[in-house]
């Protein structure tokens, strides 16, 4: 199924149609991963590396931050 198609640039660059991008919630920062699998190109978004996202998917801290920040602030004096 082809849903775009892009150009390459003088610097081998290549944008990503939009739908493309909305569908996979791809935005700026997204690190993305090539496959090469014969003669096809296999892009697929790769893990998160924003801090929001992967303090969402933390459990719940055994003390507050605020103590947590405190003992950090101890040890490093």
């Amino acid at each position: 199924m082809i849903i775009g198609t892009s150009v390459i640039s003088e610097k081998g660059q290549i944008t990503i149609p939009k739908e493309i991008r909305d569908r996979l919630g791809i935005v700026q920062g997204d690190r993305l991963i090539f496959n090469l699998e014969e003669n096809e190109i296999i892009i697929r978004k790769s893990g998160t590396n924003k801090i929001s996202e992967i303090l969402e998917k933390q459990k719940p801290w055994k003390i507050s931050s605020v103590k947590f920040q405190r003992n950090l602030r101890e040890e490093w004096e």
